[in-house]
């Protein structure tokens, strides 16, 4: 069982902190790509399953960087580099924990992968941290439940359709 099922039809609605809603969905597949589309953003991404590993062009539409690994471990880690208004950006992604059980918005969810994100940038050859962390909680045959960060943000999980 996959931490990210991904089907042609497939949704997610998540409520964030200031009660807004959006929904992520699974609107094509062509073999193992997926395209995806978030009621906020004006386009589409796509994400690759390649085995055990996701890579998504969320950073930047000309390269897939990896997303999650079903297959995951406490301390794994990976680098996603991309450049976000004229600077260069590098997210450190870290595998804290699994098999975790969290409760969002007041359901359930077993077999959770924590995967927190660090946010740093790359400035005239050094690498600055900004000491910014996003958390995200991915469970096993669901996807994506939550989303949190250092900053206070928080976007759960209301709903979802699996195909």
């Amino acid at each position: 069982m996959s931490y990210y099922p991904l089907t042609t039809g497939n949704s997610w609605t998540y409520k964030m902190k200031d009660g807004n809603s959006y929904t992520n969905e699974v609107t094509a597949s062509d073999g193992n790509l997926f395209t995806m589309k978030n009621s906020l953003a004006p386009n589409t991404t796509q994400v690759r399953k390649d085995g055990d590993v996701y890579t998504a062009n969320h950073w930047d539409s000309s390269s897939f960087q990896v997303l999650l690994k079903d297959n995951a471990a406490t301390g794994d880690s990976w680098e996603v580099k991309f450049t976000a208004n004229g600077l260069e950006s590098i997210l450190l992604h870290t595998v804290k924990e699994s098999g975790l059980t969290k409760e969002v918005n007041g359901k359930t969810y077993h077999d959770v992968l924590l995967i927190e994100a660090e946010s740093k940038l790359l400035m005239n050859g050094s690498i600055i941290p900004l000491n910014y962390f996003t958390q995200y909680y991915y469970a096993k045959g669901v996807g994506l439940i939550l989303t949190t960060s250092s900053a206070g943000d928080e976007q759960g999980l209301t709903t979802f359709t699996l195909n």
